[in-house]
């Protein structure tokens, strides 16, 4: 999400009136008697559908348990005792293992929102081991991939792609040096995180598991990121990854547009409150 806070050390959860339900692999903590209905079963099929992705960076997460505090409001969640910018719609605390977020009665919104944090906390502690942070774009784009998977029918995100105009996207090359701080307005944030996204849904397609790994070493490692992609993708340069990148995004548009294709020739992406950022409506691709 925009300035992302870097929640490394989290305080002593102490104040409000904590309720703690336990599942395979979570410790959910939920504000006074209240709870999100089915909320173990539904971190549990999350856990099932990201394991797959984030195992590889987060070993840990298969016998350990990571925290999930859940507010009952997003009044409780800003007054409470984590201290969150106003901004923010939940927090990941990769030292301690723990996500913090608030419910808005939607189920669905609520596992995105999860799921994104949680591509945090994997993500960051990934390289935080060799006292690294990911690049923005990594980063960000692979926490909406994550919140995106948690949905069976696939979220907005990856049907907004479908209809992302070249003209609103940015040069590779100026890209992934980007900082969403540098972009001007909200709805060229909102661009630059669908073309994160894009790009590391293009990185990470199904048998590319193992190369998204190795692409995420080289660049933990230090490596530049140029010399990465050739070494992991056979990818030359920014100029090449652009090449391709526009010839998988142009077959994706068609896939999804496709009459008896998994999404409607007709959808029209509208404004909604997303989980990472509020989009603004791309339109119906002519």
């Amino acid at each position: 999400m925009p300035g992302r806070l870097r929640a490394e050390q989290a305080p002593p959860a102490a104040g409000a009136a904590w309720h703690v339900k336990t599942s395979p692999h979570f410790e959910i903590y939920h504000e006074s008697s209240w709870s999100p209905a089915s909320i173990s079963l539904e971190m549990e099929k999350m856990y099932a559908s990201i394991r797959m992705s984030m195992a590889m960076f987060a070993p840990w997460m298969v016998k350990e348990k990571a925290k999930i505090y859940i507010y009952s409001t997003q009044d409780s969640y800003l007054k409470g005792e984590f201290n969150p910018p106003r901004w923010s719609k939940g927090l990941a605390y990769f030292s301690k293992k723990t996500v913090v977020v608030y419910d808005t009665g939607d189920m669905q919104k609520l596992k995105s929102v999860i799921a994104h944090e949680l591509s945090h906390l994997y993500f960051e502690g990934y390289f935080a081991e060799k006292l690294k942070y990911p690049p923005q774009w990594l980063n960000e784009g692979l926490a909406v991939h994550l919140e995106e998977s948690v949905s069976p029918e696939g979220g907005p995100w990856s049907r907004a792609l479908a209809y992302f105009p070249e003209e609103r996207r940015y040069p590779f090359k100026h890209f992934f040096d980007l900082k969403i701080e540098q972009l001007e307005s909200d709805t060229r944030i909102a661009d630059w995180y669908l073309q994160a996204y894009g790009a590391v849904r293009y990185l990470f397609r199904p048998g590319n598991r193992l190369q998204f790994k190795g692409l995420c070493e080289a660049v933990r490692a230090g490596e530049p990121l140029e010399q990465a992609l050739w070494k992991i993708y056979r990818l030359r340069g920014t100029a090449d990854f652009s090449r391709k990148w526009g010839i998988w995004l142009a077959d994706y548009t068609r896939d999804e547009q496709a009459p008896q294709g998994p999404r409607s020739a007709s959808f029209n992406f509208k404004p909604i409150q997303l989980s990472s950022f509020s989009f603004t409506n791309f339109g119906v691709k002519k």
